[in-house]
């Protein structure tokens, strides 16, 4: 296994380490596409989003694993929601921040019926195959920065998968800020982390510094070498737990924190909007 820490430490053979990967993956969706054509783009009676829009969400090209997350994903908020004392049909309003092509949605939406779902994302390809695929979701794009196009108030519910795991600390603030704004009282708010249980990866200056600080933004690939698709800014983030409590506490009461939550690997901070009852 390549150690990324070390070829790091050498910025042109980490960037040649970049180029050959690049170069790797164009015959695997290639091929991806062409499995895609042959096995038609529907998966239990749901549209299915073509492999370059997988993969921006997740990671890999696979259809499989694309759709095993995302009923993993969904069942762990249920799992989550109970932590705060509440079952998922018991919401109102919900907000998938940070949709992608609706991995978790296409699953979740079956299980709060009642519930009014709105998505957005800054990528807007996804936005636009979900608009058209998956019409029962109000599909919205959000810019960079804040706002959001949504009153004061409008969710008693709102989870962010993968979104704070990738941004630096000024991007996190503005949109703590934001979502505190959208979040009824009393609302609860799920977003995940790359917690202290996978810095064992980082180089040693770095674990240091993550330590010291209590998050840490790390730069990959970037420019057309971003095999994801996504703006530069959209890198790989840690935190420390203290960290959580100490600036995230500032915007929500923390009511569980569940370490290796998604699948094992990405921690989860249910949060609660103050103001609302418990």
């Amino acid at each position: 296994m390549v150690d990324r820490a070390k070829l790091k430490a050498i910025p042109a053979v980490y960037r040649l380490y970049q180029l050959y990967q690049f170069l790797l993956f164009q015959p695997q969706r290639w091929a991806a596409a062409a499995r895609d054509r042959s096995q038609g783009l529907v998966a239990d009676g749901v549209p299915l989003p073509p492999a370059k829009l997988r993969h921006r969400v997740h990671g890999t090209l696979d259809r499989e694993s694309f759709l095993r997350l995302g009923r993993v994903v969904s069942g762990k908020l249920h799992e989550l929601v109970g932590l705060a004392g509440r079952r998922m049909d018991s919401f109102e309003s919900i907000l998938d921040f940070g949709c992608g092509s609706g991995r978790v949605l296409r699953f979740l939406a079956a299980d709060a019926p009642m519930a009014r779902f709105h998505a957005t994302d800054i990528d807007p390809e996804p936005i636009a195959w979900g608009r058209q695929h998956l019409p029962r979701i109000q599909w919205a794009r959000n810019g960079y920065q804040p706002p959001l196009d949504f009153a004061d108030g409008s969710f008693d519910l709102i989870y962010a998968i993968s979104v704070f795991s990738h941004l630096d600390e000024g991007f996190q603030n503005a949109w703590l800020a934001e979502l505190e704004r959208v979040a009824r009282p009393g609302a609860i708010v799920i977003l995940t982390t790359h917690g202290e249980h996978l810095a064992e990866a980082l180089a040693p200056s770095q674990r240091s510094q993550l330590e010291a600080a209590g998050i840490l933004f790390c730069t990959g690939a970037t420019g057309r070498l971003k095999l994801d698709g996504l703006p530069d800014f959209y890198q790989s983030t840690f935190h420390k737990r203290s960290y959580i409590d100490r600036v995230w506490g500032r915007h929500f009461e923390l009511v569980a924190y569940v370490e290796g939550a998604i699948d094992d690997y990405q921690d989860a901070a249910v949060l609660r909007k103050r103001g609302g009852a418990a």
